[in-house]
């Protein structure tokens, strides 16, 4: 492909990504002169590989400062060359994967090589549950190990051992987190001595980029090697709770503060199934990311409060980081829920202590932006809705139930930076007679 073609895919591919016609690219700029930021490098990279059959080593990557740089890499890159060059060595770790046997780990976990299932069976008990059962920091600290197990399994490296091809060590960070339960049966409604096999398939997009869906089926559950359900929706319509998470990979740099995006070895990191596109949990954090918000509030549903309120959260080292000593990601949502009780107690419909230990949650979308020091605080923007029964027309709605909406974003302190953007709805559930109905929290004569 001679020059003047590599450069006019290569103005598509950047037009496509900064939403701008190719005519505007030019090609004596770097990506960053059209607002595209370090999650959608990593997207073009890949699309750029993919596109030309290329390794672009992060070395040469970080050197280029124009497409006019990157053109003249495509000139010269030869799909051997550059997979030869991009190649790294893993050491004890570079064993194959042929002919080996499931793998058994810690646990129990059970990772079917030919699939790339993962099938962990787990029984509710104390560590998993909090105020109302099964509880969603423990949840997603149980399915963040299960996803690095299952990396880890399928590159057959040990996590403490991915490392990028300068040799330093690499978390599979999350960028995107969904959880959804069927509103039928909640979080709440999933206690102690429940059991569930969780079901996980994972994809990965070109060097650096991981997708995949947790299902939590039924004790038993045999997927004979197909993912029990596609995606969130589909496993919630047919009673499944699911949990869908997305990674990418940062070293440290400067502290907790500041993590650069990074790329594991390829000799591994290919062991796990590809998927030509990237995942549109990409995209969904962008818009996230622009909009503030995931979802308008759904028909119905009215402000408890004057727009969004601020709340401050200080950090304890002790309690919420993790062993990278990062802000674990299991614990954003966590400080949602500290920022947003406080909300409702005080808002302009304000809940009651008994019914704010109540509510649980049926859904909640997540944007990870950014982490933070511990020595820093967090500032949480919480706008909360309630479901009005009578404009969603309930036959019964003294006996509705009362469903909450909620719009969180979440800034680090000290330097404003967005950290998080949220929307979750939740129920409040008497766990001994399922829904609370809404004459039991606002009796007529207070409305």
């Amino acid at each position: 492909m001679n020059r003047t073609h590599l450069e006019t895919r290569v103005k598509e591919i950047v037009a496509e990504a900064a939403k701008v016609d190719p005519s505007e690219i030019d090609t004596s700029r770097w990506l960053p002169d059209y607002g595209i930021d370090s999650l959608q490098l990593l997207v073009i990279r890949e699309t750029i590989e993919s596109a030309f059959s290329v390794h672009i080593p992060d070395g040469r990557w970080l050197d280029m400062d124009s497409l006019a740089s990157l053109v003249t890499f495509l000139e010269q890159a030869t799909p051997m060359t550059a997979d030869v060059e991009g190649r790294g060595k893993l050491g004890p770790y570079a064993s194959g994967m042929e002919n080996l046997p499931p793998l058994v780990m810690f646990g129990g976990a059970r990772l079917d090589r030919d699939s790339g299932l993962l099938y962990e069976d787990v029984e509710i008990g104390m560590p998993l549950t909090g105020l109302m059962n099964l509880a969603e920091g423990p949840l997603l600290q149980r399915l963040g190990d299960h996803r690095w197990r299952h990396l880890s399994g399928l590159m057959n490296v040990p996590s403490k051992a991915i490392t990028d091809e300068d040799g330093d060590r690499l978390y599979p960070t999350f960028f995107y987190v969904e959880v959804a339960f069927p509103p039928a049966r909640p979080m709440a409604l999933w206690g102690e001595n429940d059991r569930v096999r969780v079901v996980s398939a994972v994809r990965r997009f070109g060097g650096s980029m991981v997708d995949g869906l947790s299902c939590l089926m039924p004790e038993g559950h045999e997927a004979n090697g197909v993912p029990p359900f596609a995606d969130v929706a589909s496993a919630v319509a047919a009673g499944v709770p699911a949990v869908r998470l997305s990674n990418i990979f940062v070293k440290q740099f400067g502290g907790a503060e500041w993590l650069k995006k990074s790329r594991p070895l390829a000799e591994a990191f290919t062991r796990i199934p590809e998927t030509t596109e990237p995942p549109d949990s990409y995209r969904l954090v962008k818009d996230a990311e622009r909009e503030g918000r995931f979802t308008a509030v759904p028909p119905g549903f009215v402000p408890m409060t004057d727009g969004p309120v601020r709340r401050e959260y200080r950090l304890v080292a002790d309690r919420d980081l993790n062993g990278a000593r990062l802000v674990y990601f299991a614990n954003y949502p966590v400080f949602l829920d500290v920022c947003e009780r406080d909300v409702l107690a005080t808002a302009n419909l304000p809940l009651g202590v008994d019914h704010i230990d109540r509510r649980t949650l049926v859904s909640r979308r997540s944007a990870y932006l950014n982490n933070a020091s511990w020595r820093d605080s967090i500032v949480v923007d919480v706008e909360p809705w309630i479901e009005n029964p009578w404009a969603a027309g309930h036959r019964e709605p003294e006996a509705a139930p009362v469903r909450l909406f909620f719009n969180y974003q979440m800034y680090r302190q000290s330097d404003s930076r967005l950290m998080m953007v949220a929307t979750a709805e939740k129920l409040l559930v008497d766990t001994r007679v399922a829904e609370v109905g809404l004459s039991a929290v606002f009796p007529p004569s207070s409305r």
